[in-house]
C-alpha cells in the first residue's frame, strides 16, 4: 500500500512538472512569435522608407541638369559603405539601417545641405510629406499586418487579440499569445485563461524623431 501510494504521489508530481514545463514552452513560443513579428514589421517600415526615398529623388531636379550632386539613395549607399568600412562586424543590413536613420534624420532636419537647387525648407517639407503619407497609408498598414500575421501563424500563435503599437517610443511593439492545453483535466480550464500573452519590441527607428506630424497608433487583429 505504501509503495502504491508513493507511486501515485510520484505520478501526480510528474504531471505537475510536465504541466509547468508546457506552460513555459507555450510562453516561449508566444515570446518568439512577438519578437520575430516586431522585427518583421520593422523591416516593412524600412522597405517603405526606401520606396519613399526613390519617390523623393524623382521629385527633385535631376542629376543630369547638374542641379544636385547626390540623390538621397546615393547618400544612403555611401553612408552604408562608410559604416561597413569602419565597423566590419556589422552586417550589410545593419549598416544600411544605420545609414537610413542617419541620412533621413539629417535630411529632415537640414534638407541635406546647400547646393541642390530647391530651398532647404522645401526639401525638408517634401521629404516629410512623402514619408508621412507612405508610412501611414492603408497599403503600408496591410503590409505590416501581413508580415506580422505570417510570423505568428508560423509559430503557432493566436492572431485574435494580437496588437501592433505603431510606434511605441519609436519602436514597433507586438503583443500576441499562444493557447495552452493542459495534460490532465483540460476541460476544467476556462477559455479566457488559456491565452498566454507575451510582448516584444523591435529596434528603435531613429528618424521618426525628426518626422513632423507623426502620431503613434495601434493596429489590432
Amino acid at each position: 500500500m505504501l509503495v502504491m501510494g508513493l507511486m501515485g504521489v510520484t505520478m501526480i508530481m510528474f504531471l505537475v512538472v510536465l504541466s509547468f514545463s508546457k506552460v513555459f514552452a507555450i510562453k516561449e513560443k508566444a515570446s518568439t512569435a512577438s519578437e520575430q513579428a516586431s522585427y518583421a514589421a520593422t523591416s516593412v517600415i524600412y522597405e517603405v522608407v526606401m520606396e519613399s526615398v526613390e519617390e523623393y529623388d524623382r521629385s527633385l531636379p535631376g542629376k543630369v541638369d547638374e542641379v544636385i550632386d547626390k540623390t538621397l539613395k546615393e547618400k544612403i549607399e555611401e553612408k552604408k559603405e562608410e559604416r561597413l568600412t569602419f565597423n566590419p562586424f556589422l552586417s550589410e543590413n545593419e549598416a544600411k539601417i544605420e545609414a537610413i536613420n542617419e541620412v533621413i534624420s539629417d535630411e529632415l532636419k537640414n534638407g541635406g545641405g546647400p547646393g541642390q537647387g530647391l530651398g532647404l525648407g522645401v526639401r525638408k517639407e517634401l521629404l516629410n510629406k512623402i514619408l508621412l503619407d507612405k508610412l501611414t497609408s492603408d497599403s503600408t498598414n496591410q503590409r505590416i499586418r501581413s508580415a506580422v500575421a505570417d510570423i505568428i501563424m508560423n509559430n503557432d500563435g493566436l492572431l485574435e487579440g494580437t496588437t501592433i503599437d505603431y510606434l511605441d517610443k519609436y519602436q514597433i511593439k507586438i503583443e500576441t499569445s499562444a493557447r495552452y492545453e493542459a495534460l490532465k483535466y483540460d476541460e476544467l480550464i476556462p477559455e479566457d485563461k488559456r491565452k498566454l500573452k507575451q510582448k516584444a519590441k523591435g529596434p528603435e527607428i531613429d528618424f521618426i524623431k525628426e518626422l513632423n506630424g507623426w502620431t503613434d497608433y495601434r493596429i489590432e487583429f
